[in-house]
Order: C-alpha cells, then sequence, then structure tokens
C-alpha cells in the first residue's frame, strides 16, 4: 500500500509520469539484479524505442524547403512525389535552393529541377517500412481579398 501512495506523490506533486514512474521501477529491479517479466522486457523496448519521424502537413513553401534541408543534413532520404506535366516526378531529392523573398524555392534532383510555389501547400509524408519522406502537394492556397463596396 505505501508503495502505491508513493507512486500517486509522484504523479501529483513531483509531476513524474506514470512512464517515468513505471521505467524507474523496473531500473531499480535491473540495478538489483532481479529477474524482469516479459511485460516489463517489452517495456523498456518500447520505451527506448524513440521515433521523430512524423508526417508535417498543410506546409508553406519556406517551411517545406526548411524541413527538406533539414532532413538531407540529417541524412534522411526524400522522394519529390509532385506531379508535373508529365506526371509523377519519383525522384529522390539532392538539395534544395530558396529565398524567402521570392516566389518559388527549387527543388533539385539527379538531371531535374521543380519549383516550390507560394500559392501551394506541401505535405512530407514518412514511409516506415521505406525509411524515407515523400514531398507531396497538398493543395493550392488562394488568399481570400477583400472587396469594399463603392458607397
Amino acid at each position: 500500500m505505501e508503495m502505491g501512495i508513493k507512486k500517486v506523490l509522484k504523479y501529483y506533486l513531483l509531476g513524474e509520469s506514470l512512464k517515468e514512474i513505471e521505467v524507474n521501477r523496473i531500473l531499480n529491479k535491473v540495478s538489483k539484479k532481479k529477474i524482469l517479466t516479459e511485460r516489463e522486457k517489452k517495456f523498456l523496448e518500447l520505451y527506448n524505442h524513440k521515433s521523430d519521424d512524423k508526417d508535417l502537413m498543410y506546409l508553406s513553401k519556406n517551411t517545406t524547403c526548411e524541413r527538406v534541408k533539414f532532413f538531407l543534413d540529417h541524412g534522411k532520404k526524400v522522394m519529390c512525389d509532385l506531379h508535373d506535366r508529365n506526371g509523377l516526378i519519383g525522384l529522390p531529392v539532392l538539395d534544395v535552393a530558396n529565398n524567402y523573398d521570392d516566389e518559388f524555392g527549387l527543388i533539385i534532383m539527379k538531371n531535374e529541377t521543380h519549383q516550390l510555389n507560394d500559392r501551394f501547400l506541401y505535405n512530407l509524408i514518412y514511409n516506415n517500412k521505406l525509411n524515407r519522406y515523400s514531398l507531396q502537394e497538398q493543395d493550392e492556397y488562394f488568399e481570400k481579398l477583400e472587396v469594399k463596396n463603392g458607397d
């Protein structure tokens, strides 16, 4: 019963998450050289597995260029799954060139380039099986203009 009260105090007073409380309990068990259950082994395995790879959606041209450049600099593969007049491009991105003040950014691939436009929103979708990102169009963006009545 005392252990349950300690957990409640840690959770409410110290702001420790239940996950942290559980991992500390398991690590204490390991330090005392006690045998772990299968459930505890699985918990530690999942706790240690960290994945920062997630889908990024509705990105502007500038944010898309920043994220693609970041992924490339950190060894992630990015495929250009944008469409041009010939259909799906489907080539790996090698580099990005972007000036924040310009209307267009440039995706550089082998033997080809493609413009990213300020009027469009983009998605970077992560594929767990292929361990790479896919650059895709989301939609064209239209800024509403206020129309004043001539009165």
